[in-house]
């Protein structure tokens, strides 16, 4: 690996978890002043469609192999729409550090999803890592709910978790196909998908929105570098950072995400840090990194035997 690839790959990840993490304190200060969870779910994924398909005009895109249209849509319908829509109804509800905490599970999750799918064998220290990752979200929604605390609710924390495990899906079933396009040729059809159930969402609940009704410049703004930054440059610079550093380094900067929404929540006064939040950071990335090492010991040994069976994971 080139240095000069390993810093820009670095930097692409700082700019895209900024962006990331700027999306938690942007919906959290819209919501529910000026829409709510449905609005902005509208807003995230039409417009960006909207944005995906703009700039697919002023690139070469992909040819789509028709055996993979399918598989597009179920991403868009089953994995993003509901990842954003669940994650826009949990920050409603919850508080914006709890949100980012539940969202460093994903990595574990498509972990499981694989092997519920393609039945792949565990080890016990895989399985205990991955049971001490779900075990930390469980703890902070448990403990979140007793510890009090403004704006902390088990039912957005809930919401959180059916978010991590949509956007789990969305990774796993996405996984062949973004090897074989590029993002916007991808993104595309994917957002569309999704754009099928956030288009009569609007329809429904947008007329009631306190920004149609009474609009503002500063959530216009505000509006628009949500559906700019997070909801489109963002999914943009995650795969050419995965071309630079690999998807182990990139994944690394999702377990981070809690300290930077930490920092700009408690910077903009918008939440404060609540003791059981580290501690359920520390249980969660104590799993991956447990269930990591497991991962790596399997690859190790299948590169050392190539010839002898998959072990498990």
């Amino acid at each position: 690996m080139k240095s000069t690839e390993f810093v820009k790959g670095h930097l692409l990840m700082i700019v895209s978890t900024i962006f990331f993490s700027s999306n938690f304190i942007m919906l959290k200060y819209m919501m529910p002043r000026w829409m709510n969870g449905y609005d902005a779910t509208f807003f995230r994924i039409t417009f960006a469609m909207a944005l995906f398909w703009l700039s697919s005009i002023f690139i070469k895109n992909t040819a789509i192999d028709k055996s993979d249209y399918k598989t597009l849509f179920f991403s868009g319908i089953f994995g993003l729409f509901p990842f954003i829509l669940f994650f826009n109804m949990a920050l409603q509800y919850s508080s914006a550090v709890d949100v980012s905490v539940i969202m460093t599970t994903p990595p574990v999750l498509v972990v499981i999803i694989t092997i519920i799918v393609d039945k792949v064998k565990i080890s016990m220290q895989n399985a205990f890592g991955l049971f001490l990752s779900i075990g930390g979200a469980v703890f902070l929604i448990v403990v979140g709910k007793t510890g009090g605390g403004s704006g902390r609710d088990i039912v957005g924390n809930l919401f959180a978790v059916i978010s991590s495990v949509a956007y789990a899906y969305y990774l796993f079933s996405l996984r062949q196909c973004s090897k074989k396009y590029n993002p916007i040729s991808l993104l595309r059809w994917v957002f569309l998908a999704a754009s099928l159930i956030a288009i009569p969402l609007g329809v429904i609940f947008l007329p009631h929105a306190q920004l149609i009704h009474h609009p503002s410049a500063e959530a216009i703004l505000i509006l628009t570098c949500i559906i700019l930054f997070p909801s489109f440059l963002s999914f943009l610079l995650m795969p050419k950072a995965i071309k630079f550093i690999g998807q182990q380094l990139v994944s690394m900067y999702q377990d981070i995400l809690p300290v930077f929404v930490t920092i700009l929540a408690i910077l903009f006064k918008m939440d404060k840090l609540y003791w059981d939040q580290p501690v359920a950071i520390a249980i969660i990335l104590l799993g991956v990194y447990i269930s990591s090492s497991a991962v790596k010991k399997t690859k190790n040994k299948e590169i050392s035997n190539p010839k002898q069976n998959r072990p498990p994971l």
